[in-house]
């Protein structure tokens, strides 16, 4: 049997290869149609009945303290975050462009401000927040 510094070394030693067998494999696979089929829909709905019977969310929340999440997600979360919205601004800027045009005009039309502050939330906080709602496909 290998120690596990020999099972180590050799996963080690597999990094340069994994990439692109990964890569491979995504690209034969076939993720929506079994995810997207009535069966999953009942084994999700089955597997999120008994986590909540059981209440797994909960236990799981307390089996990590506050501040060991917050020490894990600065290290994870903070070296990694700057890169992945770089790599996400095309997105935004696709998906989320038109939605803010839609509701920029949608403001521009509201009943213009006054001094009577619930005047202000009725007539324009409303509004905004609607046609955001409304223009992203939530109303």
């Amino acid at each position: 049997m290998k120690t596990k510094e020999e099972a180590r070394s050799n996963l080690e030693a597999s990094i340069a290869f994994i990439p692109d067998r990964y890569r491979a494999g995504v690209n034969k696979a076939d993720w929506a149609t079994p995810a997207g089929s009535e069966q999953a829909e009942r084994n999700y709905a089955d597997a999120v009945s008994k986590a909540v019977a059981k209440k797994s969310r909960q236990a799981a929340v307390k089996r990590v303290s506050n501040s060991e999440w917050q020490s894990r997600a600065s290290e994870k979360g903070g070296a990694i975050i700057g890169e992945r919205i770089r790599g996400a601004l095309d997105k935004q800027a696709a998906k989320w462009g038109p939605i803010y045009d839609r509701v920029q005009s949608d403001v521009a039309r509201l009943a213009p401000r006054t001094t009577d502050f619930r005047s202000n939330i009725t007539n324009r906080v409303v509004g905004t927040v609607e046609s955001w709602k409304k223009h992203a496909g939530k109303l």
